[in-house]
C-alpha cells in the first residue's frame, strides 16, 4: 500500500499542509468531493472516519461541513509524517483495532482503497465494529472492467501492444464492474441508499498535449466521459452510500 515514499511532496510542506479543492472536469477527488456534497446538511457535528485517509484532502472537505474527522492509514511512518504536517486525528490500522474497538462513528469513508486489499470482505466486517445502526458507509473506487468506450478503447490499444497489465506499485487486486460492486455490498451486509457510475480520464490523458497518440487519447476519454453521462450503468468510477442491512 501507499507509504511515506508515496507522499514525498509532504516532507517539502514548511508548515501545515493545504488543500486545493478546484479540480479539474472529470477528476476522481473532485467527484468524491461532489458525492459528498450531497449530504452536507446531515455532516454537522457528526464523527466521520475515513479509513485509508491519504493525503487528508477528505478529512479536511468534510470537516470544513462540519464533521468530526479521524483518519487510518497503513504506514506507520506516513502517519507519523501526516501527523506533522495537518492537525487531524490520526492513527495506524493497528492503533484503531487495539485501542479504540468501542468507538462508533456516524460516517465511514472508503476512497478508492477497496481495490488493493487482498480480502476486501474482512476489511468491511472489521470495520462494522465502528458502525452503530444508522452508520452511514461511504465508499467509492474504479470499476476496471465495466463497460464503457474509454475501457474499450484501453483494452484493444493494450491487446495491440501486448501488454497484459500495468506495473504500477501497489496494484489493484479486484477488477469490478458495476453490477459486481454493487453485489458485492450486498453480500457484505450493507443496504443500498445511493449508487452511481462516474468516468475519469485516467489511464488516458486529461488534457490535450502536443502529440498525435495523446490528442486522439484525450478525445476518445472526453467522448466516452460525455457518452457516459447519458448512459448510467457507464463508466469506470463508483459511489456508494449504503447502512448495515
Amino acid at each position: 500500500m501507499y507509504g511515506e515514499n508515496d507522499h514525498t511532496y509532504l516532507k517539502d510542506v514548511k508548515d501545515k499542509l493545504t488543500y486545493n479543492y478546484n479540480y479539474p472536469f472529470a477528476h476522481h477527488q473532485g467527484y468524491q468531493i461532489q458525492f459528498l456534497e450531497q449530504i452536507k446538511k446531515d455532516l454537522k457535528g457528526k464523527k466521520l472516519l475515513d479509513y485509508a485517509c491519504g493525503s487528508g484532502f477528505y478529512m479536511m472537505y468534510a470537516q470544513k461541513l462540519g464533521a468530526k474527522v479521524t483518519g487510518v492509514e497503513f504506514d506507520k511512518k506516513f502517519v507519523e509524517l501526516l501527523k506533522e504536517k495537518t492537525d487531524f486525528n490520526l492513527y495506524t490500522f493497528d492503533e484503531l483495532i487495539k485501542d479504540f474497538s468501542s468507538k462508533k462513528f456516524d460516517y465511514i469513508h472508503l476512497g478508492h482503497v477497496l481495490e488493493h486489499l487482498p480480502d476486501p470482505t474482512a476489511t468491511i466486517k472489521t470495520l462494522k465494529q465502528f458502525a452503530h445502526k444508522d452508520t452511514i458507509f461511504i465508499i467509492d473506487g474504479p470499476l476496471e472492467q465495466n463497460s464503457c468506450f474509454h475501457r474499450t478503447y484501453v483494452d484493444f490499444g493494450s491487446k495491440l501492444k501486448g501488454k497484459k497489465y500495468r506495473d504500477a506499485i501497489p496494484q489493484h487486486l479486484t477488477l469490478t464492474t458495476q453490477k459486481s460492486q454493487l453485489l458485492f455490498f450486498e453480500q457484505a451486509g450493507l443496504k443500498k441508499e445511493k449508487y452511481i457510475v462516474t468516468e475519469q480520464y485516467f489511464p488516458l490523458p486529461d488534457r490535450l498535449e502536443a502529440s498525435p497518440g495523446k490528442i486522439v487519447n484525450y478525445l476518445v476519454a472526453t467522448t466516452s466521459i460525455l457518452l457516459s453521462k447519458l448512459i448510467p450503468t457507464a463508466g469506470n468510477i463508483f459511489h456508494y452510500r449504503g447502512k448495515l442491512n
